[in-house]
């Protein structure tokens, strides 16, 4: 069937669709203000369905009238639609960050408003979501622009897609049909879906905010608006139907609105979105759609259409701007807020919401002298986008509190700084590490995130998904003694000591990391599930290892259980991390396993902004630093199977309280790992202690 101009109330007001919205905005922010609705974040997903309705219709229409799509009129609806309101609350949560949030934080905040600004701020979030390092990073206040940049990074190729089909099919003599629309969709909703599912199951962090697990669900919306176009292209006059027939698209409506209600208060234990249960909400919501499309008089209208859910529907689009910098501005600027008052503040973002929805969305949005001149509002579209970029630059140069070299002169040697400046054993007396300004400090504490190990800053270390170790050379490459360094990122923070000791002894290191796994026999875990490309990294490691067995094996990681084929657990831990133990001395190879360094606070650079020149504020208790550390379990593993063990806690947190600096040289960076400089001051202490490992005598294994 070809496409024809004939409609059928495709421009009638539908306050079942301003409900809609609002039943999604509400979901979101409940789930924002902490409130008990544990999957509220799938409000986002509703919106998906209905931008992909609204939109779709909108386009194909079009396509039916002129046999193709003016892309500067669909892309200056857009900058009408969407911009004004958007940059300005980029602009003031620029201006409110520079005032409440410290130090350097301020930068990574000034990155994520740029993107923001240019719609592709989800692509940054998805890259911090899989670094293993960044897990110290707050909630950025613009994060919820995550699915605002996937709608319109959907729309750049959606209209581009049917603008290039109706090109092609000119070509040919023939007009789009409804069925040429609908395969195009497929192509691109189809994978998108297959891929979503198998993201979400091996990297879900990710999957959350890619624009190609999610392009389905804004299909999804595109789907029924193709077919309810092709409806209207068709007959006016329908066929009499039964009376269940006619009752048929009001029940559908409110099963559709049970979907989407139920699955935001429950659903199966270990369902993330956008696997397969985003399915229920997602066809919820477009089951809605169509039963308000039919007109059915007794569906979910009855209750969407009403007067206050239309109001709130209309005002979903600022809600949804204001509230979620509202939440994380105030709660920097508090320092933390209590549950009450995340409530009181998303309510109170209703405020600026309405303003700007009044006097600013509203008035551009329907302005008959803008969408009259297209081309001014292209110009104006950019000109928006880049003044929420530049809003970002003072952000991005915000400075630190701290220098990192002495006034009076150069850095001294690092065998005056760090641990070098303890003595052995080091001293226990409080008042030693009790210091608030050390005047310098390297490498500075806002950015200690970034003194990482040569094998994490090479990429040496494989992400999650990765099964194939990457082996990289350290030391001296024509070394007499082979070393290889396994583990996670916990383990590799432990390469600067070695490459240091590595001239003298004749070193030659392979790294072999890999991101949250342990170097361990068994069933790994992460995230209480099944790890297989863990289990399968640590084969392909001991294949290496068995291939050319080196003289030392060095082993850390911060893994606190494994998988024993029901549950997370310490004890499978314990039996791996022997068994591999084992393993590797069965090879020839002296084994040398180093204690897991004690937990940091995530946030201590904020602490350390804050209270620059009072930094004991900053310390941290030590009993739980080293519980929640990998340390435990390891000592259980080393004491069941025999195996010595290695711990430089006193080198690391000499007393009670573990001090931020010692020797002026930050200890901790991002993710609890210890700085690259502090571990390097550490190379003697490593180095006595791998000497006087059992078998440490022999020339030929220890590498004297």
């Amino acid at each position: 069937m070809q496409l024809t101009a004939r409609t059928h109330r495709p421009d009638r007001f539908r306050p079942d669709i301003e409900g809609l919205r609002a039943v999604a905005v509400l979901l979101v922010l409940t789930y924002h203000a902490g409130l008990p609705l544990k999957h509220g974040f799938l409000g986002v997903d509703v919106f998906f369905v209905i931008s992909g309705f609204l939109i779709t219709g909108i386009l194909v229409r079009e396509l039916v009238r002129t046999g193709t799509i003016s892309w500067s009129r669909f892309v200056g609806r857009r900058v009408r639609r969407l911009l004004p309101a958007a940059v300005l609350v980029l602009v003031v949560t620029a201006a409110v960050t520079w005032f409440v949030v410290p130090g350097l934080r301020r930068r990574e905040i000034g990155s994520d408003i740029a993107g923001a600004a240019l719609y592709v701020v989800n692509w940054l979030f998805a890259h911090r979501a899989v670094d293993y390092l960044a897990s110290d990073t707050s909630p950025s206040p613009v994060q919820h622009f995550w699915s605002l940049a996937v709608e319109e990074q959907f729309y750049v190729v959606w209209p581009v897609a049917l603008i290039a089909l109706a090109f092609v099919l000119r070509r040919f003599g023939r007009r789009p049909s409804m069925r040429s629309v609908g395969l195009l969709l497929a192509v691109i909703a189809v994978p998108s879906f297959a891929y979503a599912v198998w993201l979400n199951a091996v990297d879900p962090n990710r999957a959350y905010f890619v624009t190609t697990t999610r392009a389905w669900e804004l299909g999804v919306g595109a789907a029924l608006a193709v077919w309810c176009a092709a409806r209207e292209a068709g007959p006016h006059t329908e066929p009499a139907r039964a009376a269940w027939a006619r009752h048929l698209p009001a029940v559908v409506g409110w099963l559709g609105l049970a979907a989407v209600l139920g699955t935001a208060v429950r659903l199966p234990v270990g369902a993330s979105a956008p696997g397969p249960w985003t399915v229920v909400p997602t066809l919820g919501a477009a089951a809605v759609l169509w039963a308000g499309w039919t007109g059915a008089s007794g569906g979910p209208v009855r209750v969407l259409g009403t007067r206050p859910m239309v109001w709130i529907g209309g005002l979903s689009y600022s809600l949804y701007l204001w509230h979620w910098p509202a939440v994380i501005l105030a709660d920097w600027a508090a320092q933390g807020l209590t549950g009450t008052q995340k409530v009181l503040v998303v309510l109170a973002s209703v405020v600026p919401a309405w303003l700007t929805h009044r006097y600013l969305e509203q008035p551009v949005h329907h302005s008959t002298a803008l969408a009259a001149r297209t081309g001014r509002v292209l110009v104006l579209g950019a000109a928006l986008s880049a003044a929420g970029a530049l809003a970002a630059l003072p952000l991005a140069h915000a400075p630190s509190p701290f220098r990192t070299t002495p006034v009076s002169g150069a850095i001294p040697a690092l065998g005056e700084l760090g641990a070098a400046a303890l003595s052995t054993p080091p001293g226990t007396d409080p008042a030693t590490y009790a210091v608030d300004d050390w005047e310098w400090l390297t490498p500075d504490p806002q950015l200690a995130g970034h003194d990482r190990p040569a094998a994490d800053v090479d990429r040496c270390q494989v992400d999650r998904l990765a099964s194939a170790p990457v082996p990289c050379e350290f030391g001296v490459r024509a070394g007499t003694t082979a070393v290889a360094l396994v583990g996670d990122s916990k383990a590799m923070q432990w390469l600067p000591a070695l490459e240091r000791l590595a001239p003298g002894r004749g070193w030659r290191i392979v790294t072999y990391g890999k991101s949250a796994c342990a170097f361990a026999a068994g069933h790994a875990q992460q995230a209480g599930q099944p790890y297989p490309s863990c289990d399968a990294w640590n084969r392909h490691v001991m294949e290496a290892l068995r291939a050319n067995p080196p003289d030392l094996v060095l082993t850390s990681g911060y893994a606190a259980t494994a998988w024993d084929g029901r549950a997370a657990t310490r004890d499978a831990l314990v039996a791996g991390l022997g068994e591999r133990w084992q393993e590797v001395r069965a090879l020839g190879s002296r084994l040398a396993v180093l204690g897991d360094s004690p937990l940091s606070p995530d946030d201590l650079d904020v602490c350390t902004a804050r209270h620059p020149r009072e930094l004991t504020r900053c310390a941290f208790d030590r009993e739980p630093a080293v519980a929640g550390s990998g340390l435990p379990v390891q000592r259980l593993a080393a004491q069941a199977s025999g195996t010595a063990l290695i711990d430089l806690t006193p080198y690391i947190c000499p007393v009670a309280q573990c001090p931020v600096a010692i020797g002026h040289v930050s200890i901790h960076r991002a993710g609890d790992h210890l700085t690259a400089t502090y571990v390097r001051s550490l190379a003697a202490q490593l180095g006595a202690a791998l000497d006087g490992l059992p078998g440490s005598g022999d020339p030929s294994t220890v590498g004297h």
